[in-house]
């Protein structure tokens, strides 16, 4: 593990550190997952379907990460704890209508993404990028506070601040 100032620095404090970082940052590190993912599912894709199977890859990455990437923009507006289940509903218009639209049309109208198997890839595109725009959208809140002391005696809940 990381030491800063002698204290470990676990993936939970990086995490947290990540969310209280500037949207741009938090973009980037979306769009950097949405890469290594499809980084794992392109030789599916391709054995599958071949050059049509990444194709359709390419769209339901692309699609998914537009609807994650306009999601955390419009619910930084709306980043504060008073007001997080209203950036909640606010931001799910395009987390899921972007998505949801651009499957709808490829659907219908068929063709060589809709044989590719865009559908499959856009389920696994969307659970990821909905979990992890989902988590860097959340308040950055303060590191959790202990419920035990230092001898070890559990804290009454009403003492909790």
């Amino acid at each position: 593990m990381r030491t800063v100032n002698g204290k470990n620095r676990g993936i939970g404090q990086r995490w947290m550190w990540i969310r209280r970082q500037g949207l741009a940052v938090r973009e980037a590190l979306l769009t950097v997952v949405t890469i290594v993912v499809f980084a794992l599912v392109a030789p599916v894709a391709y054995g599958q379907s071949g050059e049509s199977g990444l194709w359709a890859a390419v769209a339901a990455a692309a699609v998914c990460l537009a609807g994650a990437s306009v999601a955390l923009a419009v619910g930084e507006c709306f980043r504060s704890p008073e007001r997080a289940v209203i950036g909640l509903g606010v931001s799910m218009a395009p987390r899921m209508g972007i998505p949801l639209g651009f499957a709808l049309w490829v659907h219908l109208a068929g063709g060589v993404l809709a044989e590719a198997g865009f559908l499959y890839y856009l389920v696994v595109f969307y659970a990821v990028t909905l979990a992890v725009e989902t988590s860097l959208w959340l308040p950055p809140g303060e590191r959790s506070h202990d419920v035990t002391s230092d001898d070890s005696t559990p804290h009454d809940a009403a003492n909790l601040h």
